[in-house]
């Protein structure tokens, strides 16, 4: 018996193409690391060469003992132990702590302004152009200005003289406790205007219908502010608190030297002025330093504190 075997064909195997090259995904990993330092290194050489180097320079010059054009010898920590004795300087830092106490009406004020505008009451454009042009007058001619406004005999005391209010005619930049009110109210002045518009800008993006639907419910002008806005915009809030916290102790120096130069006596002196003093004018540079440093150290502080509470605020949802 023949048992005929055919042989079976091996199968076609079709040509497969060739598999991509796929790069390591470290190689993809460094190379966004470098566009990464690329992108940032311009703006780290620029804040450690202008920020951390004279900062760095500073805490240095604080630690010396100079006075005039003669030379310097290191000192250690005597010029900031002579702070603690000096009446001067406790009392700009005294006056620092009363100017940071009216911050409440600096994020205020112009919260409410900006509502007005938003909500378009009468004058409401002529107002919201206004309102900003302090902002781009420079500080220094805010000062001169001022200075004429507030004298004895300048517009404001004229005006409450022919209203009949003649006992509020006072000498504003020469009282005690006036001049230190007049200093942060012309301050409060020149930059309002910057806070209109970052609330402006947050205003934005609150929807009118929520804004409308309180309003048909019957809430009130600061109901609906405290219990509607605020709630809604209190990143920006919290954003434009923390950007007066820093600012209101190193924006003023410009109005302090064209309004009062730290008179009468110590009354309107702060930190950042009794630095000029006392580097420029007394030639003292490690004392004038070392007031520098804590003024830092007092602003630093202070602005960690807000930052944090910015965080808080502005990622707690609305209820």
């Amino acid at each position: 018996m023949t048992i005929s075997t055919t042989p079976v064909p091996e199968p076609v195997v079709a040509d497969r193409p060739p598999e991509p090259v796929r790069r390591p995904a470290r190689h993809a990993r460094l190379r966004e690391w470098w566009l990464g330092a690329a992108l940032v290194l311009p703006a780290l050489a620029l804040a450690v060469a202008f920020k951390l180097v004279p900062l760095g320079r500073g805490v240095a010059t604080s630690l010396e003992s100079s006075s005039g054009f003669d030379g310097t010898s290191f000192a250690g920590a005597d010029n900031y132990v002579r702070m603690f004795d000096d009446p001067v300087v406790r009392s700009s830092f005294r006056n620092a702590l009363l100017v940071v106490a009216t911050l409440p009406v600096w994020v205020v004020l112009p919260l409410v302004l900006a509502v007005l505008i938003h909500q378009q009451a009468p004058g409401w454009k002529f107002f919201r152009a206004v309102y900003f042009i302090p902002y781009t007058v420079a500080p220094i001619v805010v000062g001169i200005m001022f200075r004429q406004i507030l004298a004895p005999d300048g517009p404001i005391n004229a005006l409450l003289r022919r209203v009949g209010l003649e006992p509020l005619a006072i000498e504003w930049l020469n009282g005690r406790y006036s001049a230190l009110f007049s200093l942060v109210a012309v301050a409060l002045w020149s930059f309002f205007g910057l806070g209109v518009m970052t609330y402006l800008a947050g205003l934005a993006t609150i929807p009118g219908e929520t804004l409308e639907a309180a309003y048909l419910d019957g809430a009130g002008f600061w109901r609906r502010l405290f219990h509607v806005v605020v709630p809604m915009l209190r990143p920006t809030v919290a954003y434009w608190s923390v950007l007066c916290a820093s600012g209101v102790l190193i924006w003023l120096f410009p109005l302090i030297y064209a309004l009062t130069q730290g008179g009468p006596g110590d009354a309107t002196m702060l930190p950042e002025y009794l630095v000029f003093l006392t580097t420029f004018q007394f030639l003292d540079r490690g004392y004038g330093s070392a007031i520098g440093i804590a003024l830092f150290v007092f602003v630093a502080v202070l602005s960690i504190f807000s930052v944090r509470h910015m965080f808080t605020e502005g990622t707690r949802k609305p209820r």
